[in-house]
């Protein structure tokens, strides 16, 4: 079996560095080939995700992946960043050793568009953070849909919110980007808060993860206490690893359930910004299903998965 080329857009925060360290998992375990990984600013500014992704990658003993700057700010709305959960850094503290590969220069949006050319169609695009940086490929590159296969992305919901109660932090932080990848005319793929949500590592699970010793888990512990504490503060136990989700369903589509839907975003609404409305369980239909709305998984494969990569780290 070949490997799956996919491009990985993060705005590097705590969750996103479990993804990376998932998908390097997963790309020695051949099931996928990291072809580039590009940086948006969202969970923290854009000049500390840039640094997160790319030292993160380092960490992983992948540090040739390159790493290219994206967008510094929304389409049309302000920036803001949700240090109240990652921390002023991305990685809510923790200290890992500086990459020393070389800076890449080009944007974002044209490595992304070069690699999915040399890929002829086959490239799977995976969005951690705001989809900015697709939205800019996007309207630079009208021909660009040809070239990418399906877009992964960790944002949104079907029901409810944890930015507002109407709208996920990804896709409200920039609105207008995430309206122009579902009217793209690319599949998408969702996985929003109505499967992240199961995406959970228990309490026990994070004292066996305490218990190794693997950079990867080091970096977790290190990273994650603000993150925990705060769902502990909303009744929620342990952790939820929301980013490797969409970087799981590119290598294991099988493990999660998801229903065709037709899907937009309120880019409009004062109290609905960044709603996404989706049409799976309603009478009124928008007439199109641009995307798979996942709304499940096998929770105990995926805590064994995450753990299994952290420890492989």
């Amino acid at each position: 079996m070949s490997k799956k080329p996919v491009w990985i857009d993060t705005d590097a925060g705590v969750d996103d560095a479990v993804a990376l360290l998932t998908a390097v998992y997963l790309e020695r375990e051949g099931l996928l080939e990291i072809r580039g990984v590009s940086a948006v600013c969202g969970n923290a500014k854009l000049e500390r995700t840039f640094e997160n992704a790319r030292n993160v990658l380092c960490l992983a003993g992948r540090e040739e992946i390159p790493v290219f700057p994206g967008a510094g700010k929304p389409l049309l709305v302000e920036l803001s960043t949700a240090a109240y959960v990652h921390g002023e850094d991305g990685l809510g503290g923790a200290v890992i050793p500086p990459s020393p590969a070389g800076r890449e220069s080009m944007p974002a949006w044209d490595a992304l568009y070069r690699s999915a050319r040399e890929c002829a169609g086959e490239l799977e695009l995976i969005l951690l953070g705001p989809e900015t940086n697709a939205a800019i490929a996007l309207r630079k590159y009208p021909d660009l849909p040809k070239y990418l296969k399906r877009i992964l992305i960790m944002g949104g919901a079907e029901v409810g919110g944890n930015k507002t109660p109407a709208a996920e932090y990804n896709i409200w932080a920039d609105p207008h980007g995430a309206q122009t990848v579902f009217k793209s005319g690319i599949p998408v793929i969702m996985c929003g808060l109505d499967v992240t949500m199961q995406a959970q590592l228990l309490p026990e699970e994070l004292q066996e993860i305490e218990s190794y010793d693997s950079r990867g888990c080091r970096l977790f512990k290190e990273s994650t206490g603000s993150a925990i504490e705060l769902y502990r503060q909303s009744g929620l136990e342990g952790f939820f690893a929301h980013d490797a989700c969409p970087v799981l369903y590119a290598a294991y589509p099988e493990m999660f359930q998801g229903e065709p839907s037709g899907v937009f975003v309120e880019t409009r609404g004062s109290i609905t910004r960044g709603k996404t409305v989706c049409d799976r369980i309603t009478d009124i239909k928008f007439g199109v299903r641009n995307a798979i709305v996942v709304h499940g998984v096998d929770r105990d494969w995926f805590s064994r998965v995450i753990l299994a990569a952290l420890k492989a780290v």
